[in-house]
């Protein structure tokens, strides 16, 4: 907790919940309070865990997934994850990597659990990467040329996406990627050869299995496309 303190975060309680804050934004907390639901169905387009309220806020329940997500749900142990995220977005915005900000955390413990929400500054007009390629079959050469990028950057700031997949990337009105949910997300001093590759992997085969399902149609040279970015010189 002392790290996200000092860089710039805020804590106060609204029992049963405690608002951890960005201080540029003190306003916050009294918007949250101590709502059981905070605002309303986010319409983002490929965004249907968010909610939204503001109305340029945006709200995330924290959920686990895997195997064990139907029965983990979103009860976590701990909030580290989240004090954690707070580190890592803070850091890659300091480094002008585009990622959404996050303006507050707010956690509530039921018995040796927690439940945890994440609001971040609405980035306007956007839309997930793969809600994208969806509405534009074959049009996807030059956005991955730019997630490639971004990825490379991302990695070369040594941090590691343990959930990094297409619907992980936002395009902004811009059409620029932005890298998202970074509670799964990790920062090492350099970045393993070994890490990268996974991440690399992990990604692709986002893209192939959406294909697979029929959702998407990608051009002939997407994958050549998404490696020449993250190759480029930086």
């Amino acid at each position: 907790m002392r790290t996200v303190l000092n860089t710039g975060y805020a804590v106060r309680e609204f029992a049963p919940y405690t608002v951890i804050f960005k201080q540029t934004h003190p306003h916050i907390p009294d918007i949250l309070g101590d709502k059981p639901l905070l605002g309303e169905e986010s319409v983002i387009h490929g965004r249907n865990r968010m909610r939204i309220i503001e109305p340029d806020l945006i709200v995330r329940p924290l959920t686990h997934g895997g195997s064990l997500r139907h029965i983990t749900g979103s009860r976590f142990l701990s909030i580290k994850r989240s004090l954690r995220e707070i580190e890592i977005s803070s850091y890659l915005r300091s480094k002008n990597i585009p990622t959404p900000e996050i303006l507050a955390v707010r956690y509530r413990k039921n018995g040796v659990f927690f439940s945890i929400e994440v609001i971040t500054a609405l980035v306007p007009e956007s839309i997930d990467l793969l809600v994208f390629l969806e509405k534009n079959p074959g049009d996807s050469e030059e956005l991955l040329i730019r997630a490639g990028r971004l990825v490379q950057n991302i990695h070369r700031l040594g941090v590691y996406h343990t959930d990094l997949h297409v619907k992980n990337i936002l395009l902004d009105r811009d059409m620029e990627p932005w890298i998202i949910d970074l509670d799964n997300a990790y920062r090492f001093t350099t970045l393993p050869s070994l890490l990268r590759a996974k991440n690399l992997r992990r990604f692709i085969h986002s893209l192939k299995k959406w294909e697979k399902k029929g959702r998407i149609t990608l051009s002939s040279g997407w994958e050549e496309a998404f490696m020449n970015g993250y190759t480029a010189p930086g």
